[in-house]
């Protein structure tokens, strides 16, 4: 391993083989939307039939009866009809028959498959970055938010506006509080509390700015990750990417007085500490941490455990001392730590090492119960390629994740049911008007994230903050 990576500038790295992208063809229903279980709020699971024409959908609850009809091998559920069907059908399980005329000398499609439909609603909101899943450039990059009760999107950030800079990291906490970080000259931290932006400079002169973080339900306090992260290029053609940190540590910033604190037992040489995020309550912070390595050339070595550290909302800092809960071993590797809204659950990404697990195929998605402590490596909803980057929905009942299962090249959002007993329903991908965008977009959609109020700015106003508005600093608390 140590051997097949070689440390190269950006500005030179090949472009990603076409070869290594699967044939995008299809037969059948795509996507597949079959034996599903949907929230009573999703917008229309509009699929197509390949090699089809002169489509019929029958649906059959315990309410009544609904059909739908599709040409040309799409099928488009009419907006308020599928909501009159999901608000009469909710709590119950429907049988969908699809039946539709080959084309071109392909048979007739004949099939049945149900939708469980829960009372349990999703967050309303879904935001997620737009970027080229070929690591070595990046032309353009979006982070868009999408209503997923039906297909309405607002542009959050568009580069091109902000001097083509790297935007990335747009966080909520469900209730209000969200920040996005800005790179570049123009760039900063914009964070939004309170209907109220600023735009930060989380940098001072003890601690580094602010990366991958977290926020209180209450919104007053955001944990980060102050990483020095750079790349690695594998020479293996069947591996690609690692992005890891040479040092990183935790820091809190109070949103409230605009100050930043440490803690001995996330700081220092020792250890590098990632991922932070809170508990359900904000006393605890469960974050990934490994032994720190000095040369570049040993990350198939760094293995982070999850970690906790206790944490006072009334004095804004954390404890001195922190505890590993989960070991990971030699050959794992724990990151994008999520913890459920209503304080069960803690859903981490499990890799072989390292911490960027995004170009890892092995990557899974791993829920801990933390009652018991109990670990489930969740087969009902991995698949073959990377499953990563999770949010929970505010009820708890519903994650979205980013995955490569389809073609092992571009990560789509796809959501799954999580019950109260840990129980997990089959993911699906998130509905689009067009459901052809999956075959045909050169984007992966990336870090999604679930949250219930809508942004009050968009791509304009992001281009105005970076080009205009001065940053705010926070001040170093001892």
């Amino acid at each position: 391993m140590k051997k097949n990576l070689i440390f190269i500038s950006l500005t030179v790295l090949l472009l990603t083989s076409c070869s290594d992208v699967q044939d995008s063809g299809f037969s059948g229903l795509f996507p597949d939307y079959s034996d599903v279980t949907i929230p009573c709020n999703i917008a229309p699971l509009n699929f197509r039939v390949g090699a089809a024409d002169r489509i019929i959908v029958q649906v059959k609850g315990g309410s009544a009866e609904y059909e739908f009809k599709g040409r040309n091998g799409l099928v488009r559920f009419p907006v308020r009809r599928w909501h009159s069907m999901l608000d009469a059908e909710k709590g119950g399980k429907v049988t969908v028959t699809v039946r539709a005329k080959g084309v071109g000398g392909a048979p007739d499609y004949n099939t049945s498959f149900s939708w469980t439909i829960l009372t349990d609603s999703i967050d309303k909101y879904l935001s997620y970055r737009l970027i080229e899943p070929a690591y070595e450039v990046w032309n353009r990059i979006q982070i868009e938010q999408r209503d997923i009760e039906s297909f309405r999107t607002v542009l959050l950030g568009d580069n091109r506006s902000a001097g083509h800079s790297c935007m990335n990291c747009h966080t909520s906490n469900r209730n209000g509080t969200s920040f996005m970080h800005l790179r570049g000259p123009g760039g900063g931290t914009i964070l939004n509390r309170n209907g109220k932006l600023l735009k930060l400079n989380t940098r001072t002169d003890h601690t580094g700015g602010g990366v991958y973080g977290d926020i209180t339900a209450d919104g007053r306090y955001g944990v980060f990750t102050t990483a020095d992260i750079t790349f690695a290029v594998h020479t293996r053609r069947d591996l690609r990417m690692e992005v890891y940190d040479k040092r990183s540590d935790l820091v809190v910033i109070d949103f409230d007085n605009l100050t930043v604190t440490e803690s001995p037992a996330t700081s220092g040489d020792e250890y590098q500490e990632t991922f932070p995020c809170f508990s359900a309550d904000g006393r605890t912070i469960f974050f990934c941490r490994a032994v720190h390595h000095e040369q570049p050339d040993s990350i198939s070595d760094m293995h982070y455990d999850i970690a906790v550290v206790q944490f006072d909302p009334e004095t804004g800092r954390m404890g001195d001392n922190a505890i590993t809960i989960i070991q990971a071993g030699n050959r794992l590797s724990f990151s994008h730590l999520k913890a459920s809204p209503d304080g069960r659950w803690l859903m981490a990404t499990a890799a072989q090492y390292g911490t960027f697990p995004i170009w890892h195929k092995e990557s899974e998605l791993w829920l801990i119960d933390l009652k018991t402590r109990k670990v489930d490596v969740l087969p009902g909803l991995n698949a073959n390629g990377a499953d990563t980057y999770h949010s929970w929905s505010s009820n708890s009942r519903w994650i979205v994740f980013a995955s490569k299962r389809d073609d092992l090249v571009y990560g789509r959002p796809y959501i799954a049911y999580i019950g109260p007993d840990g129980s997990v329903g089959k993911p699906f991908v998130l509905p689009q008007k067009d459901p052809d965008i999956y075959r045909t977009t050169l984007k992966s959609f990336n870090i999604p994230e679930l949250y219930d109020i809508p942004e009050i700015y968009n791509a304009r106003k992001t281009a105005s903050f970076y080009n205009d508005v001065q940053t705010v600093s926070v001040e170093y608390k001892p």
